[in-house]
């Protein structure tokens, strides 16, 4: 009977499932893709680079050395792309460190049989990897197909599904037992069985990646009624002003046209519940899945009975399993792009700020604004020391004469004529008292201006161990003063000494990850640092840490080094600091410059034999030997390097490079890079080539002179996703909305010509068009 053979087949099918479904010994997980594939995938580089960059990573190469020093390896690519890169191979290391951690869970479960191992090799996400283990999360509820498995459901399942026999399922019914109790409930069991077995199948998750990545979906997010509102207590709500997600209301959008900015503000709205999300599938989605199962698993053969119990397998499998993957991994997708643009605006904002051209040889006076407890003055002479300071109250009606006198007689005393103003509390009536003090000619013979800088940082600075150690008498608020002025004659060396996620030129830096922001941010700073450079005999503390390869603890080794046994006189001594080795050594030693601090020392200097002027250029130890072969190529002498003589014939010599670099016996990046630091000064500051310098004003514009069609010359203070903010002298910064920008692509500190176009005087808000870039 066709019963009793369906019985044999289906038992024979249980004792083969049985076997082929074997638990084995969790050995390590191999993917079905290598690093470097799923890199160059992730990130669309050329996959010989992708080994390449791989290589250098798990070698310990910083991002400073590899994008200088071995730009052959990489493509030529920028720090900002390498730093995109590094993320992402992390993001690959946390995925196999969660297969591998996900396989032992399996194991001690007894459920890592072949078809698991399958799956987990085959995932490419971190997302995928929770969908295929959700089912066997221990602190979950058992999934719809477990329970069905644990009733005796699976032989039959895996049946149908590979057509088998055919099953009577009336076989299978136990009135007394829950899940079997009728022909509905056995159906209903086989089916989740089935779905869960599509959903989790290799072939079909590649399918339906490939499917998210082809088609967009569209995104809806409308404001939660208070009323909806039954479990949302506290007092964090509360105090949330709705308003500004107005824009969101309701609010649709493809997928593909969404902007960063508006992901993060939508996410942040969702987690606060003032917005509900919704992400609309096209339903030709489902009907490319429903086709590509119908093949894959010949549905359309067999019984009516198989065709239907798959039909239902197939659309369950999309409704609860396949969709909610579909969502949760576009809407990861782009929280990841938009924390990925974040922070590189951040980026490179933090860079823009970092890399402005200091101001030196000049004496700045550091004004630290504020009402009841005055202005902070602070003075420095051009090389940073405080030479005065003072307390002086402008507003105050009884003082205010004696603010003025004080203010002068400090300018004068020093021939001052460059005021650092603070953008805090009473920042804009203080300068619109400068503005009045310098129209009226108080200062004369002196031609003062001031520029008003970003004041983020200098408090948590001012009362830092560090602030405390170098002041330690000091009140904190004339050290920030006096970091205020520093900011303008040295901006690395003094920003540096803040975390840069306090600088304040971030977008929604309080929704991203914590950790990746500070590594990224870190990554920036390291690298501004080392393409400026700095003097290994006169850098501090903060700027040495930062350079590439080196830590806090290695700079303090060498800064006693230094104190100890005096001036390093050539790169190779720091091979003598404790804890630099020859791999520190090499991601550091371009970075620092070594050579006298005067034209008194230079003769005396260069008198020992291993003194080299070479040191003071962006050329590596590594690559000493090639440059002495090009100097001899050049009949240049190694002690000229520097001179206007020796650039001119540099720069003036035609080359071939390729031909060059062969006989040289060196790559041509390496070989451009020799040229390029040999045709350049000493100890030259990459900073004059950005030519990122402070706005000086005299006088403000008062807000009451703007109308609509004004015209006004500015700086860019911030750069955001939605548009650029802009400093036009007046008491608020203006906005340049991306639609406005004319397809430009401005960076903090670039000078604008610019036009108001929106005026709200109640909301502080100033609407501008971009119009030209300005000198």
């Amino acid at each position: 009977m066709p019963k009793r053979k369906c019985e044999s087949d289906s038992q024979k099918s249980s004792k083969s499932s049985k076997t082929e479904h074997d638990v084995e010994a969790a050995k390590d997980i191999h993917p079905k893709w290598q690093d470097f594939e799923l890199l160059s995938e992730e990130t669309c580089i050329e996959p010989n680079v992708a080994k390449s960059m791989i290589k250098l990573l798990e070698d310990g190469n910083t991002i400073p050395f590899i994008a200088r020093y071995r730009k052959n390896m990489i493509n030529n690519m920028t720090p900002e792309e390498l730093r995109v890169i590094k993320e992402q191979y992390e993001e690959i290391n946390l995925l196999k460190s969660k297969l591998k951690s996900v396989a032992k869970t399996l194991e001690k479960a007894g459920q890592l049989n072949k078809n698991m191992r399958n799956s987990l090799a085959s995932v490419r996400t971190v997302e995928e990897l929770e969908h295929v283990f959700a089912p066997f999360k221990p602190e979950s509820k058992r999934s719809l197909a477990e329970r069905a498995k644990s009733v005796g459901l699976e032989a039959p399942a895996h049946n149908i599904l590979n057509n088998v026999c055919q099953e009577d399922l009336h076989y299978y019914i136990k009135p007394e037992k829950e899940g079997l109790k009728s022909i509905k409930e056995v159906q209903k069991g086989i089916i989740h069985i089935i779905a869960s077995i599509i959903a989790n199948d290799t072939e079909v998750l590649g399918y339906v990646r490939d499917l998210r990545t082809k088609h967009y979906f569209m995104i809806e997010t409308k404001k939660i009624d208070e009323k909806d509102k039954k479990n949302q207590s506290t007092q964090k709500n509360k105090n949330i002003d709705v308003s500004k997600y107005k824009l969101y209301f309701d609010f649709k959008i493809r997928s593909i046209d969404i902007k960063p900015h508006q992901i993060l503000a939508v996410n942040r709205a969702e987690n606060q519940k003032v917005l509900s999300v919704k992400l609309n599938i096209p339903d030709i989605i489902f009907n490319k899945f429903n086709k590509f199962c119908i093949d894959k698993f010949k549905m359309e053969s067999g019984s009516k009975d198989r065709c239907q119990i798959l039909k239902e397998a197939v659309e369950d499998s999309y409704t609860r399993l396949v969709r909610p993957l579909l969502v949760r991994e576009t809407r990861s997708t782009l929280k990841q792009m938009a924390e990925k643009a974040a922070m590189e605006t951040f980026s490179q904002n933090l860079k823009q700020l970092l890399l402005a051209n200091p101001i030196k040889g000049k004496y700045i006076l550091g004004m630290d604004p504020g009402f009841s407890n005055g202005c902070k003055l602070a003075l420095i002479s051009e090389t940073g020391s405080l030479q005065a300071k003072a307390t002086i109250h402008p507003f105050s009606k009884n003082v205010s004469n004696k603010a003025v006198c004080i203010l002068k007689d400090i300018l004068t005393k020093h021939r001052c004529e460059v005021i650092a103003l603070g953008n805090g509390t009473a920042c804009r009536e203080t300068e619109s008292w400068l503005s009045e003090l310098i129209t009226s000619n108080i200062f004369s013979p002196l031609k003062v201006t001031y520029t008003i800088v970003s004041e983020d940082g200098a408090s948590i600075y001012s009362c830092s161990p560090e602030a405390q150690k170098e002041f330690p008498d000091l009140d904190p608020n004339i050290i920030s003063a006096i970091s205020l002025a520093r900011r303008v004659q040295e901006p690395l060396a003094e920003l540096v000494k803040v975390e840069p996620q306090h600088l304040g030129v971030g977008m929604y830096q309080h929704d991203l990850r914590k950790k990746h922001l500070n590594e990224a941010l870190h990554e920036v700073v390291s690298e501004c640092v080392s393409f400026v450079g700095v003097d290994l005999n006169t850098a501090s503390k903060c700027l040495l840490k930062e350079i590439a390869g080196l830590t806090e603890k290695r700079a303090e080794r060498i800064i006693q080094y230094r104190e100890e046994n005096g001036k390093f006189t050539y790169r190779k001594e720091l091979l003598k600091v404790k804890g630099i080795g020859e791999k520190v050594f090499q991601q550091c030693a371009g970075f620092l410059r070594v050579g006298p601090i005067n034209i008194e020392e230079e003769y005396n200097f260069y008198a020992t034999p291993n003194t080299t002027k070479l040191d003071r250029t962006i050329i590596h130890p590594e690559s000493y030997a090639v440059a002495k072969k090009l100097l001899k190529n050049l009949k240049l002498k190694e002690e000229d390097i520097g001179s206007g003589s020796f650039i001119e014939t540099v720069n003036k010599s035609e080359l071939n490079e390729t031909e060059l670099s062969v006989k040289l016996k060196t790559d041509e990046h390496s070989l451009k890079l020799i040229l390029e630091a040999l045709g350049k000064p000493l100890n030259h500051d990459l900073r004059k080539e950005l030519n990122i310098t402070p706005l000086f004003k005299k006088c403000l514009t008062s807000i009451e002179d703007l109308k609509t069609g004004t015209v006004l010359s500015g700086r860019v203070s911030n750069v955001t996703h939605f548009g650029c903010f802009v400093d036009v002298g007046v008491k608020w910064n203006a906005l340049i909305h991306v639609s406005k920008l004319k397809g430009f692509q401005l960076k903090i500190g670039d000078r604008v010509e610019v036009e108001v176009i929106d005026l709200d005087l109640e909301r502080k808000r100033i609407g501008l068009k971009f119009l030209k870039m300005s000198q």
